[in-house]
């Protein structure tokens, strides 16, 4: 069992007519807006606040697709969190069939470690969707310094101390990875892989503040990354972009970030 809730859609909804902020994920300050209540929030839906109640505390969690819009266009919410909320019931339909079988882990083949390889000196990894790193080039390894002993992105923004001096926009880009992380974990419906991450990650009081603020993205918010050289100490500014393999059933991307600027 995890100490942290995994994703559900009545929380969801619950969380995004309770915020005080747009939902979503914004890097600077967010943007004010007023809570609602449930009476209020079944009158701009159409549908009752007894059913609303039901599906904020999981007692019917198979809404239909239109009652999921309804309370997206109430919400106020962009393409995304709609998305997500579509995702969210058919990862609970997930969870209701028998147990899942866990993915075997993927596995990179040589000559998909040869084309990253040969990216260098750009940084690039094949990374798995709950963000275990199944291999790094030579430059990534050596820029984000301590990653391929962690293992996992996440593990090593929240438990390795040089992540905060690699990581220039440091408090961003983990907000950003975690809540990748989050979106991944809903789309993969009852993938054990991501609840056994999520029990390690939730011993970690700063995941923890993250995960709690219940922010969802794909894709970056901006097409830059800055990270520092340790060795150097030179800032360096990376074009950023992460790719799904064209497997869609493997559950692989790769990392790729592109110096953006020469160095002197």
């Amino acid at each position: 069992m995890t100490s942290v809730e995994a994703p559900s859609f009545g929380d969801y909804v619950r969380h995004l007519r309770l915020s005080r902020t747009t939902p979503g994920f914004s890097p600077g300050p967010p943007t004010s807006r007023q809570p609602s209540s449930r009476e209020k929030l079944a009158i701009a839906t159409g549908i009752s606040q007894s059913y609303l109640t039901k599906l904020e505390q999981e007692r019917n969690t198979h809404p239909s697709p239109e009652v999921v819009d309804q309370l997206a266009d109430a919400l106020g919410v962009n393409a995304v969190v709609r998305q997500h909320l579509h995702d969210l019931v058919a990862c609970a339909q997930a969870r209701s069939a028998p147990d899942a079988v866990p993915r075997p882990c993927p596995e990179v083949t040589t000559e998909e470690r040869k084309h990253i390889e040969a990216l260098c000196p750009n940084l690039s990894a094949w990374v798995d969707e709950a963000w275990w790193v199944l291999h790094g080039n030579r430059e990534y390894n050596r820029i984000f310094r301590g990653l391929s002993r962690a293992g996992n992105v996440l593990i090593w923004f929240f438990t390795a101390p040089e992540s905060r001096t690699i990581m220039v926009e440091w408090e961003v880009e983990a907000r950003l990875t975690v809540a990748w992380l989050r979106t991944h974990m809903v789309q993969r419906g009852n993938d054990p892989v991501f609840l056994s991450l999520l029990e390690e990650l939730s011993k970690l009081p700063d995941f923890m503040e993250m995960w709690r603020r219940q922010e969802i993205l794909m894709g970056r918010h901006t097409p830059y990354m800055r990270v520092r050289d340790i060795d150097t100490g030179k800032e360096l500014t990376l074009l950023a972009n992460v790719y799904r393999h064209p497997d869609p059933t493997r559950g692989v991307q790769m990392f790729l970030g592109s110096r953006h600027e020469d160095e002197e």
